[in-house]
């Protein structure tokens, strides 16, 4: 196994979740009740069971794809098993092949992924062995849980009640405000939270821009946000000095309907909230019906940015075994800013990047841009992509957790105000 000395913690960690007790045998295995799959709970979702054996299931990844039936994606399960404490499990998970940019993809998985467990449903940690079958397109473990419960989920969940009670504990400070700006095609509300010093004028501030989750499965970004958040929170002298000088503006969660309903990419139209953002005219009421995460979150950044003008912004995305900045800005001096905002990001954080610098612009392969980055060439505002990867951290020596990507934002928006000054 070729990321075996990555994934050492996480072996050692998981003595808390596996027993060792040898699995049940004779009489007592066979008057153990059936082992049972719920997804009857936010986030939740898997495709066909089949029984291979009391104990041994083959699991189809459920996916989606987007309204023309295309771009199956297949990066998101999550779901429960009861029933099976001190029990030999074994679990082998497949359907993971689709489409990217409508050509054929390679599975979401490989030798160096590892799922993640939890007896609680809160606390994550990811299985220590398995085997990939690139051939066959399935992922096999064995587990022997100690608890009569246990969750698995393609990376740790982070379920839009987290995002509610979030909200709830940051409008308790005197540093936040947050306002509806919109809602998703189910009818959810979308959030804007800002935080500043609010006895202080804004004219003089900088304004910082983050969002997070236009694709549901990118959990990710939620922890990333949330540290972000979380950090200009605090009362202490060094950021009660950031919130004097800038104007913090977080979008939360944009997919909402498709965290909630445990979907993967696409909103519940079937439109991708990363993408038609060169074609969503907030002129237009059809895009209001189809892509309503799109028009909302961009009508506030313009409003924004013709208000008073967003100094820098990131749009933050999860893949695979990436890990990269990419932006459109192609002058100076918002260019250089974000090259040292590369730079800064490379030296004092746990940002591993795949490239080894600034993407500018799209690889020549790559359609014409339509992400959110297309906001440069139409309103002149400074934003990045930021990929951060779900396989192994070179820096960290291990998959990421979701501390570590916490303390990644607390140290990319110091880093944004200060590239900003």
């Amino acid at each position: 196994m070729r990321n075996a000395p990555l994934l050492a913690a996480a072996s050692l960690a998981l003595a808390s979740v596996i027993s060792a007790a040898p699995a049940p045998t004779g009489a007592a295995a066979m008057g153990a009740p059936p082992v049972l799959f719920n997804t009857a709970f936010e986030g939740a979702a898997l495709g066909k069971i089949e029984k291979l054996g009391e104990t041994e299931f083959r699991l189809h990844i459920k996916g989606q794809q987007d309204a023309r039936g295309r771009n199956r994606q297949a990066t998101w399960y999550s779901f429960r098993m009861d029933d099976v404490g001190g029990r030999e499990v074994t679990l082998h998970l497949t359907a993971f092949k689709g489409e990217y940019n409508d050509r054929p993809a390679r599975a979401p998985a490989g030798d160096w992924y590892r799922p993640v467990c939890s007896e609680d449903g809160e606390n994550w940690q990811h299985i220590p062995a398995a085997r990939w079958d690139e051939a066959a397109d399935e992922f096999t473990f064995t587990l022997r849980p100690r608890g009569n419960t246990l969750w698995i989920a393609h990376v740790p969940p982070y379920p839009h009640a987290r995002v509610s009670q979030l909200l709830a504990e940051v409008s308790r400070s005197p540093h936040a405000r947050t306002e509806v700006i919109g809602q998703t095609v189910l009818g959810r509300e979308l959030h804007l939270v800002a935080v500043t010093n609010f006895a202080r004028p804004d004219a003089a501030k900088k304004i910082i821009w983050m969002q997070a989750r236009q694709h549901a499965w990118e959990t990710g970004t939620s922890f990333l946000l949330e540290g972000a958040l979380r950090s200009v929170l605090a009362d202490e002298p060094r950021t009660a000095k950031l919130r004097d000088e800038n104007v913090f503006l977080f979008v939360p969660m944009i997919n909402v309907d498709s965290v909630v309903r445990g979907e993967v990419r696409f909103n519940v139209n079937g439109f991708d909230p990363n993408r038609q953002w060169d074609e969503v005219d907030l002129r237009d009421k059809r895009w209001l019906e189809r892509n309503p995460e799109i028009w909302y979150v961009k009508k506030a950044i313009l409003a924004q940015h013709a208000r008073q003008p967003i100094a820098i912004a990131l749009n933050l995305h999860n893949t695979e075994m990436n890990e990269y900045l990419e932006t459109m800005v192609d002058a100076e001096p918002q260019q250089a800013m974000l090259h040292r905002f590369f730079e800064l990001a490379v030296t004092k954080t746990s940002f591993d990047p795949s490239r080894p610098k600034l993407t500018i612009g799209l690889p020549t392969n790559l359609p014409p841009g339509n992400t959110t980055n297309i906001l440069w060439r139409d309103a002149r505002v400074p934003i990045m992509l930021l990929e951060q990867r779900i396989g192994p951290n070179r820096k960290l020596n291990r998959i990421a957790t979701p501390q570590d990507r916490m303390d990644l934002g607390r140290d990319l928006i110091a880093l944004m105000a200060e590239v900003v000054k």
